[in-house]
């Protein structure tokens, strides 16, 4: 498990990446932030070095397919409005 750290006051645990690229959210992030297993994460940097992860509420396919409901999109399509959603979420 990570070590332990506090920065202005907001604990703060240092993890270590595996040999594949993974990481272990702590317990106490997860917790905190509702991530279970099956979760979906948006992952990405902002910065020099500064990596954001923040959880998805919501599949965003779904939040398209109700939008559009007996619309239909190609896969193509499909994938660049789901990267919109996704930019939005930033």
């Amino acid at each position: 498990m990570g070590s332990h750290l506090v920065r202005i006051g907001v604990p703060v645990s240092v993890v270590r990446v595996d040999s594949k690229g993974r990481i272990t959210l702590p317990k106490e992030v997860r917790e905190k932030a509702g991530i279970k297993p099956g979760s979906r994460l948006v992952v990405y940097t902002r910065g020099s070095g500064e990596i954001v992860v923040k959880l998805v509420s919501r599949d965003p396919s779904e939040e398209i397919a109700e939008i559009l409901g007996e619309f239909t999109l190609t896969r193509k399509d499909r994938v660049r409005a789901e990267k919109m959603l996704l930019e939005d979420i930033r």
